[in-house]
C-alpha cells in the first residue's frame, strides 16, 4: 500500500503530457484572483472569483511565463505546473 498522500497521487498524470500544463488544487484555492491578473492569457475567473484553467498544454512561451508567475504568486500555493 502506498503511503503517498492522496493529493500528491491526484497530481500525478496517468497519461504522458505533450507539454506543460497549469493545474490547480481546488480544495486549497481561496479565490483571491491574483493569478488571473498575472496570467490573463491563461486564467479566467468564474463569478465567485475562482480560477478557470484550460486543459490544453501551454504552447506559447508567453503563456508559460505567465503561468509560472501566477503559480509563484499564489498565496495558498494552489497553482502548480505539471511539466
Amino acid at each position: 500500500m502506498s503511503r503517498t498522500a492522496p493529493l500528491r497521487e491526484a497530481r500525478t498524470s496517468a497519461t504522458p503530457s505533450s507539454g506543460p500544463r497549469l493545474r490547480i488544487d481546488p480544495a486549497v484555492c481561496d479565490g483571491v484572483g491574483i493569478c488571473a491578473h498575472l496570467a490573463p492569457d491563461v486564467i479566467t475567473v468564474d463569478s465567485w472569483g475562482y480560477p478557470v484553467l484550460s486543459v490544453e498544454p501551454l504552447a506559447r512561451r508567453g503563456d508559460l511565463r505567465q503561468a509560472r508567475a501566477a503559480a509563484a504568486a499564489c498565496p495558498r500555493k494552489a497553482l502548480y505546473l505539471d511539466e
